[in-house]
């Protein structure tokens, strides 16, 4: 199996947020694209990255493929992309390597695990609760928030959305304008207004994709996960599901 990718740098900004919250994870690859599909230990948060084959510039397999890897490892070689470099991703029958080629070529060899297929639940969400921005602005609210409190809340009215942080070290609020900060705002006025809470550091765990990324869709309702999905170049996403914390 041999992919060639020509971001590489983009492959280090997903890894580095997959890391957070799991180490080890399994790799498929079939003939329709790349998926890592995988919850970390608490079952807090469930991940699907998926990059199609038509992303690549590249993409020689037979059949399909999974092949388990140790992610902390992987982010190692990966910090070591630099800009312009290609990635080519190549799977023998024990080991993966991972190509740059740059200015120069530059090649690394990693173990494959042994891991147990990961049993993970097709997740059908109807969320009320859909609010479109920018990767800058996600980004942004988070920063904000994280000093203040390690949970934030999310209230949805019809034509606004706060998010809020309270803590004994203080309190933080942002009135998010559906108008003109927001590129899209759908909701079910029906259910509203909604609110719900997610854990911050959780929220900060995805900043990394958020960086290559060409919009983050929000999706919550009340006491109800709250999802995140990332548009990827090339035809690519990255979904973030977290499980709400209920007082």
């Amino acid at each position: 199996m041999k992919l060639t990718f020509i971001d590489a740098r983009a492959w280090k900004y997903i890894m580095q947020s997959i890391v957070k919250a799991v180490s080890e994870t399994t790799i498929k690859v079939s003939q329709e694209g790349l998926r890592i599909k995988t919850m970390d230990e608490a079952k807090i948060v469930l991940i699907d990255f998926f990059l199609p084959a038509s992303s690549f510039s590249e993409y020689e397999i037979d059949g399909e493929l999974e092949f388990g890897v140790n992610l902390e490892d992987l982010v190692k070689v990966l910090r070591r992309a630099q800009k312009e470099d290609v990635l080519t991703l190549e799977v023998g029958e024990s080991n993966y390597s991972i190509t740059f080629k740059g200015k120069g070529i530059r090649r690394f060899t990693l173990p494959q695990l042994d891991l147990a297929g990961e049993n993970i639940p097709e997740v059908d969400l109807q969320l009320d609760v859909k609010a479109t921005m920018t990767p800058d602005v996600y980004r942004e609210i988070v920063k904000d928030l994280e000093p203040i409190a390690d949970t934030v809340t999310f209230v949805a009215e019809p034509s606004s959305l706060r998010i809020e942080a309270v803590s004994d070290l203080g309190e933080a609020e942002i009135d998010v304008p559906t108008e003109t900060v927001l590129t899209g705002y759908e909701v079910n006025e029906e259910n509203l207004p909604a609110k719900s809470s997610y854990g911050v550091e959780h929220l900060t765990y995805v900043t990394q994709v958020s960086q290559i990324s060409n919009e983050a869709i929000l999706e919550f309702s009340n006491e109800m996960p709250l999802r995140i999905t990332f548009t990827l170049p090339e035809g690519g996403s990255f979904v973030y599901i977290v499980a709400p914390r209920v007082f």
